[in-house]
């Protein structure tokens, strides 16, 4: 069986209770800078409005709109935004990582090679989770880079997660973008995810 690039973690991090991938990659990200807030969104949800800042995160090879109280950890191998408030289960994470292309010295030739692989990582981990449930897995793009967005949902440890991820492919490396929740809060902060891949921007 050949090495994979994803790793499925779950249960406690370093520094948070949530689930997240970790993956292994040639490409480091640069140093960042939060350069400015630049746009601020009013949500409805039922009879409640909120009103949500964002600023963006700037690396080598692209920018991302994110919200301005979330925290930011940005590693060698991912950048993590986490929400501002935690929930049962966890707290919400928008992850961006990349891979490399084989090329490049990774293992993928396409994105459905990604896609593929993520799907098996997930039937792997037998042990760990359950209920494992592909929703949907849709073709679209990141800033005109072609893509493919998978929504997967699973319980662990009898509570249930629903992560929606978009991997696309620029240049010599494929980028993917992961919305993470607990699946009873996967709506609270779902319009962060679609907001961060609108206002994605290639380098």
């Amino acid at each position: 069986m050949r090495k994979s690039n994803w790793s499925v973690i779950f249960g406690l991090t370093a520094v948070l209770i949530t689930t997240v991938f970790v993956g292994v990659y040639i490409i480091h990200f640069q140093p960042a800078a939060h350069i400015r807030n630049n746009s601020t969104i009013t949500t409805h949800d039922g009879n409640r409005s909120q009103s949500i800042s964002y600023t963006t995160y700037t690396t080598a090879h692209f920018t991302i709109d994110y919200p301005a109280d979330w925290t930011v950890i940005p590693t060698e191998s991912k950048i993590l935004f986490v929400s501002k408030t935690g929930y049962e289960g966890g707290y919400i994470t928008l992850t961006i990582q990349l891979l490399s292309l084989i090329e490049s010295g990774g293992i993928y030739n396409s994105i459905d090679d990604v896609v593929m692989d993520l799907v098996q990582q997930f039937q792997e981990e037998g042990k760990n989770i359950s209920n494992v449930n592909i929703s949907y897995e849709n073709e679209e793009e990141v800033s005109g880079a072609k893509g493919k967005e998978v929504s997967i949902s699973y319980t662990s440890h009898n509570i249930s997660y629903t992560q929606t991820q978009i991997i696309a492919k620029k240049g010599k490396y494929f980028y993917a973008l992961t919305y993470h929740a607990p699946s009873a809060y996967y709506s609270e902060q779902e319009e962060v995810y679609e907001y961060a891949k609108k206002h994605w921007t290639w380098k």
